[in-house]
C-alpha cells in the first residue's frame, strides 16, 4: 500500500511524509508510529501531531498474498508437516513448514522475476 502521512511539530511547521508498506490500516498504523515518536523523543526533538492520512494506492503490489490451498489442512512433505500455498493475485505456490510464517516458493517458481507479486504477474503473462 502507498499512502502519505501530513504531520505538525508543535511550532506549527506541517509537512507530508510518503510510505510504502504492506500494511491493512495506514491509518491505524501512521497514529501508532507517531505515538511510538513522541514517547521516545531525544533531546531538541519536538513532538508530532498526526494531520492526516492520504491513501495513494491499496495494492501491495511488490508483496505475495498467500492463502492455503489445502482448505485448512496440513499435509505431510518428505518428512515434515507443511501447509500448501498460493499467491491469490499472481498465482505462484509455495509451502509453509510447521508455526513459521515464512512460504518457501516452490522450485518451479525459482527465478529472481517471482520474489516480488508484480514482477511474477508481468512474467506469468508472457506464458
Amino acid at each position: 500500500m502507498k499512502f502519505r502521512i501530513k504531520v505538525q511539530t508543535e511550532d506549527g511547521r506541517e509537512w507530508w511524509e510518503d510510505y510504502a508498506k504492506d500494511i491493512p490500516d495506514a491509518q491505524q498504523w501512521a497514529e501508532s508510529t507517531i505515538e511510538t515518536f513522541n514517547a521516545t523523543l531525544r533531546p531538541r526533538e519536538k513532538s508530532r501531531k498526526l494531520l492526516a492520512v492520504e491513501i495513494l494506492d491499496e495494492s501491495n503490489e511488490k508483496h505475495h498474498r498467500w492463502t492455503k490451498r489445502t482448505g485448512g489442512m496440513s499435509v505431510p512433505f518428505r518428512g515434515s508437516t507443511v501447509d500448501l500455498m498460493f499467491c491469490e493475485r499472481c498465482g505462484i505456490t509455495g509451502k509453509k513448514y510447521g508455526m513459521s510464517g515464512t512460504v518457501k516458493i516452490d522450485s518451479k517458481y525459482r527465478k529472481k522475476v517471482f520474489q516480488e507479486c508484480h514482477t511474477a504477474i508481468a512474467e506469468m503473462g508472457k506464458r
